[in-house]
């Protein structure tokens, strides 16, 4: 697989480029292409976005938050351990997105709104690109605010509380994950939000809470 490099003699980081409506994949294309990133592929469904990070080489996969669904992200967590850096930037329709919420919790490297300027999506590519991370600070202020609602209601949802149950009975992330079908970055997602919704911070202070005893 060729490599491009710029006029400074660094590689250009290869994107993965993802949206369910083609336009918008190809105008998203066009842009950063435009910019000087090599875009190597586009795709259109989960499943196509699954194939092409299993079988190609990417730096940087830019995908619309609705197709950032647990299979995308147990890719990109495996890739991960095996030793191949990528950075997962998702595109979001707007900052209270439910989606945006949970990609926050940090399972993405970087987060951008559809109705953001084309600087703040090349900053977050900058960012990643070096191994940093980039979220609009719309959806940082956003979510801020939801949980500062929720850890008033101390409302978990379903899945946070089945986790965090799990958690209070002793069990790693791994077993957890393992169970209930899903990512170990999906369950320290549900699990940082359950902490910040029953005001806690750490592992042992959620087993020692007797309100988890009482979630449904």
């Amino acid at each position: 697989m060729a490599m491009r490099w710029n006029g400074n003699g660094a590689r250009v980081p290869r994107l993965l480029i993802g949206d369910s409506q083609p336009l918008l994949a190809d105008a998203l294309a066009a842009l950063v292409s435009a910019r000087g990133y090599d875009v190597h592929a586009r795709v259109h469904d989960t499943a196509a976005a699954a194939n092409a990070l299993g079988e190609q080489a990417f730096d940087i996969a830019l995908l619309a938050a609705d197709l950032v669904t647990e299979p995308i992200l147990a890719v990109i967590n495996g890739l991960r351990r095996n030793g191949r850096m990528i950075a997962l930037v998702a595109v979001a329709a707007r900052p209270d997105d439910p989606q945006a919420d949970a990609l926050l919790g940090g399972c993405s490297d970087g987060l951008v709104l559809k109705d953001g300027s084309s600087e703040w999506l090349f900053h977050c590519l900058a960012s990643v690109s070096t191994g940093g991370q980039w979220h609009d600070p719309r959806a940082i202020a956003g979510r801020r605010a939801r949980r500062e609602v929720a850890l008033a209601a101390g409302v978990l949802t379903r899945r946070e509380a089945e986790i965090a149950r799990h958690v209070a009975g002793g069990r790693r992330n791994r077993d957890i994950a393992e169970t209930l079908g899903i990512s170990e970055g999906t369950v320290k997602m549900h699990l940082h939000n359950a902490y910040a919704k029953l005001g806690l911070e750490s592992r042992t202070q959620l087993a020692m809470d007797a309100r988890v005893r009482t979630l449904a």
